[in-house]
């Protein structure tokens, strides 16, 4: 019997996934992950993963578009390129905000995608938009009870 150790790490995932709590998000996520397996952290191609074992790069996005190697993931993606500069845009905005989007948020959303879609859809531009963007230089900062307390 093969230890977890000895396991590829698609053999280890899929077994992770086996755990309902766990089941949820890796259904979502591993897809993607798979898709990506053949670059190392820090994005050399390779054909084998840490233990050896040859890397099996296929999936099936929760959409049910099927891939077998990680062109076949960046063709599928790369077919949508409004939706996913959509994507990246609101999940940039969130993390430069530090909360999650409202829907009144959606109407800087709309006007960065504009902005970005003139601009070539360049991550500079987007950054720069953000930066400058009202929900940005109007956020709300929490002050840390280290400095409430200090000040007292």
């Amino acid at each position: 019997q093969k230890t977890v150790a000895h396991l590829t790490l698609r053999q280890r995932t899929e077994l992770h996934r086996t755990e309902a709590v766990c089941a949820n998000c890796h259904k979502i996520l591993d897809p993607i992950g798979f898709g990506l397996e053949n670059f190392d952290a820090i994005g050399r191609w390779r054909d084998r993963d840490d233990t050896g074992g040859a890397i099996e790069a296929a999936g099936e996005l929760p959409g049910g578009k099927r891939f077998s190697a990680p062109k076949d993931l960046k063709a599928i993606i790369a077919a949508k390129p409004n939706e996913l500069a959509r994507n990246f845009t609101e999940k940039f905005l969130a993390y430069a905000l530090c909360r999650q989007l409202e829907g009144y948020d959606e109407i800087v959303v709309d006007h960065l995608m504009e902005t970005v879609a003139k601009e070539g859809y360049r991550l500079q531009t987007l950054i720069t938009e953000i930066a400058i963007s009202y929900p940005f230089t109007h956020r709300r900062v929490q002050e840390s009870t280290a400095s409430t307390s200090h000040e007292k």
